[in-house]
């Protein structure tokens, strides 16, 4: 009797032992194809982060000789971002607003760690030669696929030693303004660095004071091509931008300026910072968070000055013929890129922009980077095409130009 009740037991026992057993498997299988509430929205957020980044594809093929721009191909078509763009180089002009741009640029290459892929300065702030047009011999290090400091353009020298998907962008200034801005920025004394800063400032003013209208009928007589930096005060954008500064004709300007812009991937505009950095995040495939705080480097106050009559007018075109034809021009094709990326478009990420200027955001410091280690013939060499391309740091009175130590 005591042996049925104790069997019965174990048997009663079993079968709930197995139901739990049966159910626990089911839950566990259940559970298992739903993701946590956590994970659902983080997936959410990572595809609405991918829908606000369209930008260019990386193009995986080198271009034909007949149509080099890569720009003009990538504009055919619609183009989703896959990565961002390791390979490029900015043509930083001088009084343009370019260093401000120069720091946005290093906060994506602090947080994508490419600093040992970006070009040396050498000697100071210069690269490649400059004010010579941009040799390869003169880049360091030798595989640099990133510049971000002044130089200037040569796109078929580029070419030899930059990858074939490099992206070329720089940024340009309406030409008064930037007269105005050179003026101010200019000093007119001496001083011993290589870049002449005070060139040709105290050769235009040989001791005198005067205002930019004085400055600039007297630059208008004596800068010619012999004078050191003379393009400082000569169509200077142009100068960076690889043309001659001392050209008259008005069909070879043209021819030159359309050749630039074949090369150029984008050409943004001062007076339309926020839109150019909309045009540039686009090109260049990178993060919000990149354009978080802008740093308005250089930003000097001074009395706004206008051309009073036509004698002032005609010394301002003859220096700045080519600069007022440059902006003219990319002043047109800017807003035709605008059309094309789409002008809701624009509005919506403008807003996006504005509203995240000067968040608080760290990436990895820079760090500092070793000098490179340049041998005695290569420094002559460099010092010698500095110097026949009107790099050559003399003073009026000195006996001898300052060489790269």
């Amino acid at each position: 009797m005591h042996l049925s009740i104790l069997y019965r037991i174990c048997l009663g026992l079993t079968v709930i032992l197995s139901l739990v057993a049966v159910c626990m498997w089911n839950l566990s299988a259940f559970t298992s194809t739903v993701a946590p509430k956590k994970e659902i929205n983080k997936d959410v957020g990572s595809k609405a982060n991918d829908l606000t980044q369209q930008v260019f594809e990386l193009v995986t093929e080198p271009l034909p000789e007949e149509n080099r721009n890569i720009t003009l191909t990538l504009r055919k078509k619609e183009y989703k971002c896959k990565k961002p763009i390791f390979k490029f180089v900015y043509v930083k002009t001088h009084k343009t607003g370019s260093t401000t741009t120069m720091w946005l640029l290093y906060n994506f290459i602090r947080k994508h760690r490419l600093w040992q892929f970006t070009t040396h300065v050498y000697p100071q702030d210069l690269v490649g030669g400059y004010p010579g047009r941009f040799k390869c011999k003169f880049r360091f290090p030798k595989n640099a696929s990133i510049n971000v400091h002044h130089l200037r353009f040569d796109g078929e020298e580029m070419k030899k030693c930059f990858h074939p998907e490099t992206r070329y962008f720089t940024i340009i200034r309406q030409p008064w303004n930037h007269f105005l801005s050179a003026y101010n920025f200019f000093p007119d004394w001496e001083k011993r660095t290589l870049n002449c800063g005070g060139m040709p400032t105290v050769y235009i003013q040989q001791g005198e004071k005067m205002d930019p209208i004085k400055f600039l009928s007297k630059a208008a007589v004596l800068l010619n091509s012999s004078v050191p930096f003379y393009f400082r005060f000569r169509n200077y954008q142009s100068h960076d931008l690889g043309i001659d500064p001392m050209l008259k004709d008005v069909n070879e300007i043209e021819s030159q300026i359309q050749e630039l812009d074949k090369n150029m991937d984008l050409v943004m505009l001062l007076e339309y910072f926020d839109e150019s950095l909309i045009l540039l995040k686009d090109l260049l495939c990178f993060d919000w968070d990149v354009l978080n705080q802008v740093r308005h480097s250089n930003k000097r106050y001074y009395k706004e000055k206008t051309l009073q009559n036509e004698e002032d007018k005609k010394n301002f075109e003859q220096l700045y013929n080519i600069d007022i034809a440059l902006y003219d021009y990319f002043n047109k094709t800017f807003w035709k890129r605008v059309e094309d990326y789409g002008r809701d478009r624009m509005a919506q990420n403008l807003e996006i922009l504005r509203k995240r200027q000067n968040k608080p955001i760290t990436f990895p410091s820079l760090g500092r980077r070793p000098k490179p280690q340049v041998d005695s013939q290569l420094k002559a060499e460099i010092q010698t095409y500095m110097f026949e391309n009107n790099g050559k740091c003399v003073y009026p009175g000195w006996k001898e130009p300052l060489y790269i130590p």
